[in-house]
């Protein structure tokens, strides 16, 4: 597994991106943090949720170098494990307010390419130009945008507003929907969502952050992944994160969409797949 290309962006300049991408030895992912609601520092670091992907994308980086993973699942589930004991020790007392993220993972192993997305990730496998497999959902987009919706016509306050966003990331954190969010919560579950590729359909995976994603699902720059795919191998994916947020600074209200955020964080990584011989 190699790179080929890869792009990261913050969505407001005035603070660090909380989006990680990266590959190391035959696995690839991206990291995407939830912004915390308050300023609540009870993690090292800049905020709880910069610790959380700090420590995830490290880990990955060291599990990627000793190639003894096997699949996707084990990786997560193993990840989980090891932020939830590491949080006992650096947080004694427990923390009010938990952080998490999406994570979406590509593993290589001998006989099959794995994907595999806790929360908005979007993992979209490629030969040549088709697009062989997509893992993505669209579930907090629409949780999303019927609670901007809400929030407007009922003249919600801003402690209102983020009285129901702690409400809604609990429940991700629970696993009380299909889908989950990824934390060191005691009472975490998380809803992975996979799937399992022969070599031979494969090769290249692009792995994106849901800032990126929004190309597609919410600003419509391309047609469908296909057309974003033959982009990103024309002209890079730099030039696809220049398109998001040239659409993002137009102040004509047609071309917004339904989010907290008008711009928001993203990371984007295309890796490609060979089969030893």
């Amino acid at each position: 597994m190699h790179i080929v290309d890869l792009t990261e962006s913050p969505g407001a300049s005035v603070r660090p991106t909380e989006d990680r991408v990266g590959s190391s030895g035959d696995l690839a992912w991206v990291v995407d943090g939830a912004t915390d609601f308050t300023e609540e520092r009870t993690l090292p670091g800049d905020s709880d949720v910069q610790w959380l992907v700090n420590f995830v994308d490290q880990r990955l980086r060291e599990i990627g170098r000793t190639n003894e993973f096997t699949g996707v699942r084990l990786v997560l589930e193993d990840l989980g494990k090891e932020v939830r004991r590491r949080l006992a020790e650096v947080a004694p007392a427990g923390l009010r307010n938990h952080p998490c993220c999406s994570i979406g993972v590509a593993a290589l192993l001998p006989d099959r390419l794995e994907l595999g997305r806790i929360g908005d990730a979007t993992l979209i496998a490629c030969r040549g130009s088709q697009v062989v497999c997509e893992v993505s959902t669209a579930f907090f987009d629409r949780r999303e945008a019927g609670a901007v919706e809400r929030s407007r016509t009922e003249r919600q306050s801003r402690q209102e507003i983020i009285g129901e966003m702690f409400a809604r990331r609990l429940e991700y954190i629970r696993g009380v929907h299909p889908e989950s969010v990824f934390s060191g919560h005691p009472e975490a579950v998380f809803k992975i969502h996979s799937a399992i590729l022969s070599l031979d359909r494969v090769d290249s995976v692009l792995l994106c952050t849901d800032g990126f994603a929004r190309a597609i699902a919410d600003y419509a720059l391309f047609p469908d992944w296909r057309g974003l795919r033959r982009c990103a191998g024309e002209k890079g994916l730099e030039e696809i994160t220049s398109r998001i947020r040239r659409h993002e600074s137009d102040p004509d209200p047609a071309t917004q969409t339904p989010k907290f955020k008008n711009a928001d964080d993203l990371a984007a990584i295309i890796v490609s797949i060979e089969r030893e011989t």
